[in-house]
């Protein structure tokens, strides 16, 4: 096929026209309108073939309507040679149209009749991007603000570790490379730029695709209002349903992160300062072998053990210490105890790494002392064991915070799960830039817990990544 360049003139005046070009197939039946035709400029060679014409229709506002039909690459007929005619206008424009080189004009795919072109004015371009924003710019000031203090902070230990260079020396160069590149780009790609895309996304409008990106692609504080106020044709003043559930959710995180602590400190310490040899290795593979097993089977066997004709119901009922089945589910202590267990190796393993590095002879000392267990543990193992209790402490609450199986499978009727409201907007609802507010919400409150949790303690983050 043949492809060359059509040019379409256009006077200033007008803004805008479409073009509709229509090759009419030969009807050699049917009687020709006698119209004027007005002629275009004899191609300098003109292909041979199958004839054919084509009419062009471009149709402007207050304008009227002219047939131009010069031939079509293939046409057995040349086209007379003419000057281009200006097209009438009510508000005063004229068109003047140009086809040059009408035998270079691409011929149509075979079963496609109808061509569509849209001409546009020469004098108006296209809007350019507007770039990079006031607001993407205030967030990139304030976000490089809050990264300073940290980053000059440790600028020195930064600055030794690379003079020191103890990490290529030890690995070799193409080992540290690969593992910086690949460690960099992990923590950029995968937890940086979504958050940051998250963020950014928590302050659009909801718009159809084909309108993100234009003018009415603006920023809004609407979806985190919506959090806080609800509906402005709500009747309560506050969205106390979002509200009270997110509450309830980040209360729920805690108290399933102190009853983990709680089972897991005991037999953490067993294992690290009782338990030696195959005794140990048993311990650990009785811990590993439950979570062989995914998340969502464990989920729907604690909902079989705490049903109303499950194993626990039926035991207790059988022992006389109930009439009737109680309702486990409702009560959300399925849901505590899924939850509790879906999450134990996180709190134990850093438990246990902390407390393995504890000296038995400061234990026997105290004990020597006359100290009670519990001054032990309170004086000695707790203060010790700091870094492996921030570690797991935070693993375990941020977990259980954005848990979803658990909830959708475990979660009474009446119970709802902050993140289960963030799935609605995703998916049920559409509104993925109000779904992204309430995610980043529950973000910030998780970061707030971890701040916390390293004043409470006094540990650092590089004690907690060690753990």
């Amino acid at each position: 096929m043949n492809e060359g360049p059509a040019t379409v003139q256009v006077t200033p005046d007008v803004i805008l026209a479409q073009m509709q070009i229509t090759p009419s197939l030969p009807q050699p039946s049917l009687p020709q309108p006698s119209l004027p035709q007005p002629s275009l400029p004899q191609p300098s060679a003109p292909s041979s073939g199958s004839s054919g014409g084509l009419g062009i229709s471009p149709s402007l506002p207050g304008a009227g309507s002219s047939g131009i039909s010069p031939s079509l690459p293939g046409s057995g007929t040349p086209a007379p040679s003419a000057p281009a005619t200006p097209m009438p206008s009510n508000t005063g424009s004229n068109l003047n149209i140009t086809i040059t080189n009408p035998d270079k004009l691409p011929s149509l795919p075979p079963g496609q009749h109808e061509l569509k072109l849209v001409i546009q004015d020469a004098q108006q371009p296209p809007p350019a991007d507007s770039g990079i924003g006031f607001v993407e710019i205030f967030i990139a000031i304030v976000a490089a603000l809050l990264v300073a203090p940290f980053v000059q902070r440790e600028a020195g230990k930064w600055t030794a570790n690379l003079n020191a260079l103890q990490f290529v020396q030890k690995n070799g160069l193409a080992i540290s490379t690969y593992l910086l590149v690949f460690t960099i780009g992990w923590i950029v790609f995968m937890i940086i730029l979504p958050q940051l895309y998250m963020f950014d996304f928590s302050f659009r409008h909801n718009l159809p695709p084909p309108e993100i990106g234009g003018p009415a692609d603006t920023y809004t504080l609407k979806n985190y209002k919506y959090l806080i106020f609800g509906r402005e044709s709500d009747s309560d003043l506050f969205n106390w349903l979002h509200l009270e559930v997110f509450a309830k959710t980040i209360i729920a995180s805690v108290i399933v992160t102190l009853i983990n602590f709680a089972l897991c400190y005991p037999l953490a310490f067993f294992m690290a300062q009782m338990v030696r040899g195959r005794s140990q290795r048993l311990l650990f593979l009785c811990l590993l072998l439950p979570f062989w097993v995914n998340e969502i089977l464990r989920a729907f066997a604690f909902k079989l053990i705490f049903a109303d004709l499950g194993l626990i119901n039926n035991l207790l009922v059988g022992l006389g210490i109930l009439d009737q089945p109680y309702d486990f589910l409702s009560a959300n202590v399925a849901l505590y105890t899924g939850l509790t267990y879906a999450y134990i190796l996180l709190m134990i393993f850093p438990l246990y790494n902390a407390i393995e590095s504890l000296d038995p002879n400061q234990v026997e000392a105290a004990r020597d002392m006359g100290a009670s267990w519990i001054t032990i543990h309170r004086r000695v193992v707790m203060p010790h064991a700091k870094p492996g209790i921030a570690s797991g402490c935070t693993m375990v609450f941020m977990l259980t915070a954005g848990a979803l199986a658990a909830p959708n499978i475990l979660g009474g009727p009446s119970s709802l799960w902050f993140t289960q409201i963030i799935y609605q907007w995703y998916n049920t609802g559409g509104n993925w830039p109000q779904g992204s507010a309430y995610a980043f919400v529950l973000l910030i409150s998780c970061i707030i817990f971890v701040r916390i949790m390293m004043r409470v303690f006094k540990v650092g983050l590089g004690d907690i990544a060690k753990r």
